[in-house]
């Protein structure tokens, strides 16, 4: 059986005031999302979180996953994983003319932190 750490790595605590951008992120399906993704003004390349601030049905089982999904998404790229190694994860499904794309909302948001990756 494995053992765990008793303590996970540190996170990386972001100033109260940050650089944010906001982002339009549409889907395969035609929806669009909105997302506002935060840096760290000493890494001002490299996102540290991502939160969802419109796009689908206000208190919609879909407009919660999504949040929770950053929330997420935001831990990891805090506790130091770049948003190529979390991106490389994620589940894909080939398209009709044989290209590869995200299969999941999920993936699209991953898509775009990782535009701004700086590896």
């Amino acid at each position: 059986m494995p053992k765990y750490k008793a303590t996970p790595d540190p996170r990386h605590v972001l100033p109260t005031r940050r650089l944010a951008e906001n982002r339009k992120v549409t889907t395969p399906e035609g929806h669009t999302v909105h997302l506002s993704i935060g840096y760290d003004p000493d890494e001002p390349d490299r996102p540290r979180e991502v939160f969802y601030s419109a796009g689908f049905k206000s208190g919609s089982q879909l407009e919660f996953q999504i949040q929770d999904a950053c929330v997420m998404f935001s831990l990891l790229l805090q506790h130091g994983l770049l948003p190529v190694d979390v991106a490389k994860s994620l589940s894909r499904v080939e398209q009709p003319d044989g290209s590869m794309a995200y299969a999941s909302i999920v993936g699209l948001i991953a898509a775009e932190l990782v535009a701004k990756d700086p590896v």
